[in-house]
Order: structure tokens, then C-alpha cells, then sequence
């Protein structure tokens, strides 16, 4: 079975025990009756939301997700995500999957969930996907951007990190290329993380301009909790003189967080797409880097 592979191929990288639950009434579904598979594509706007994923006594996005679908097919089914994001985290190209029993039009029940969902998430569509179809573990790669604006504006402050004070554009580029080539990201990840592997493989990263603003780009396999955030944090330090370019060299070979700079703020991260090798949704769900 599908399910089955991936079960035992990442069962170490499971963190919590909703997720260990999830998957074994998964398979253990799967072994008693035929079940459908079902991708949805989204966005969210982070900022009332404790992050992607289910908490107690918190507002998430897969929260709120997952109790409006049962609410509306009536089935108790669980939401897996392609990742997940850190409190006020915007997604734009986000996808996750869920299993039922019973099939239904794709098109009614996405049109009937937004009238469920609060105004700030929004799902794009549904699609019926076959059973090895895995949001997560069946991602390539992840993109993320981080938007810096250098001029003051009354609005769209809610998406953007307003940083008015002078930038070196050049280090934060030259930044970018050691991080390209970096392996071991144990320094730009949150302090008590008990995440055992460090290693991420960059495919993309890169700042460009855009208008007033300054976009920091990222693709990767995977990221770790806090990573983009705390990248980005460091590359502000050192294109803004407070710490030297030479300590890269040294945080890209492993470290504690605190040998890092503070993080980047929230609400200027968004969660841009990610990579399957057979696309769901024609490449609708990809992020153009």
C-alpha cells in the first residue's frame, strides 16, 4: 500500500502525537474499505492564526479548516498539509490533502467551504488525486518569500517587513549565495527544536527588487522551524553593518541559534508554493523559482 511506504519510509520525522494518530486510523481505514483522496488548493492570511497546525486552545489554519469540512461532508476526516508555517505566516500557494468514504463534487464543496471558513482563508479548488498522492511527504521542494519595504506606506503593511533604514543590497545578495550552498541550518533554527537533522538542500535562493520593496527568495526540500525567519534576521544584521559577512561562513556549518541574528518578523513571510513530481493542480500550486 501507498500509505504504507511513506509510513515507515519518514515515521521518524513525525513531531507530535495527532500526526502518529492521523496516519495509523489512515491505514487502518484504508485496510477495511475503499477511500478517496482529495487535494485542495488554498491561501491564508496568517495573522489571526497560531500557524498551520492544530493546537490546543489555538486558532490554526488546519484547525479551521479541518472543522468546517467535517461539518460539511460529515465524515470525522483529518487534513494533512504540505508543511507547516509558524504564527502569522501567510500562505498564497498552499496545498493540502484529506481522505473520505464517500465521494462528492469537487466544485460544490469547495464553492459551500468558503461560505464555511473565515474571510482570511480562501480555497482556490478541490481535486480528486489519487491514493499515493501525499501533500507533504510527496513534496520536492518548498518556496517561501520574504518581502522588505523601504519606504513607508499606509497600506499593505500587514503582508510586508517595513525596514526604512539604509541596506547594503550587494551583502544581502552575496548572503544569499552562501545560503544556496549551505547544508547544515542548525544555527537558524528554533531554540528547542527536537528536530535531529539539520541538513536542508537549497535549490533556490536569492534577493531581488521589486518596485519600493526587497524580496528575499527561497526553495528548498525542506525547512526547519523558524529557518526563513531567522535567515533573513541575520542577512538584515549584516547588510546593515551590525555583524560581519565572515560569520556566515561559520553559521553554515552547523551552531547554536544563538550564534544567529534575531528573526525577521511574521507577517512579512508568505508560504509561496510547492513542488510535486506529478502536479495536482497543472503547476498552479508551484512557485515560479
Amino acid at each position: 500500500m501507498h500509505d504504507l511506504k511513506y509510513f515507515y519510509q519518514y515515521v521518524h520525522e513525525y513531531q507530535t502525537a495527532i500526526e502518529y494518530l492521523s496516519m495509523y486510523l489512515c491505514l487502518s481505514l484504508m485496510q477495511k474499505s475503499e477511500i478517496h483522496r482529495y487535494a485542495m488548493r488554498l491561501a491564508f492570511h496568517g495573522a489571526p492564526f497560531s500557524g498551520w497546525q492544530i493546537q490546543t486552545r489555538q486558532i490554526t489554519v488546519q484547525g479551521e479548516l479541518t472543522n468546517a469540512l467535517r461539518s460539511l461532508i460529515k465524515e470525522d476526516l483529518n487534513i494533512i498539509g504540505a508543511g507547516r508555517t509558524d504564527t502569522g505566516v501567510h500562505g498564497k500557494n498552499y496545498v493540502a490533502h484529506f481522505d473520505v468514504l464517500n465521494e462528492f463534487d469537487c466544485q460544490e464543496v469547495s464553492f459551500k467551504l468558503n461560505r464555511f471558513l473565515p474571510e482570511r482563508i480562501s480555497v482556490y479548488e478541490i481535486k480528486k488525486v489519487g491514493i499515493d498522492f501525499h501533500a507533504r511527504f510527496g513534496a520536492l521542494s518548498r518556496s517561501y518569500s520574504y518581502t522588505l519595504r523601504e519606504k513607508k506606506h499606509a497600506f499593505g503593511n500587514d503582508l510586508v517587513c517595513n525596514y526604512t533604514r539604509e541596506l547594503d543590497f550587494e551583502v544581502l545578495k552575496s548572503c544569499s549565495e552562501l545560503v544556496k550552498n549551505g547544508k547544515n541550518f542548525s544555527a537558524f533554527e528554533k531554540k528547542g527544536s527536537d528536530n535531529t537533522n539539520s541538513i536542508c538542500e537549497i535549490y533556490h535562493s536569492l534577493w531581488i527588487r521589486k518596485d519600493d520593496s526587497i524580496i528575499f527568495q527561497i526553495r528548498a526540500n525542506r525547512f526547519l522551524r523558524n529557518m526563513v525567519r531567522s535567515i533573513v534576521g541575520t542577512m538584515i544584521e549584516t547588510a546593515n553593518g551590525k555583524r560581519d559577512f565572515n560569520d556566515w561562513q561559520s553559521l553554515l556549518k552547523g551552531g547554536e541559534r544563538s550564534d544567529s541574528g534575531n528573526s525577521a518578523p511574521a507577517h512579512g513571510l508568505v508560504f509561496m508554493g510547492v513542488n510535486y513530481s506529478k502536479s495536482p493542480f497543472d503547476g498552479r500550486e508551484t512557485a515560479k523559482y
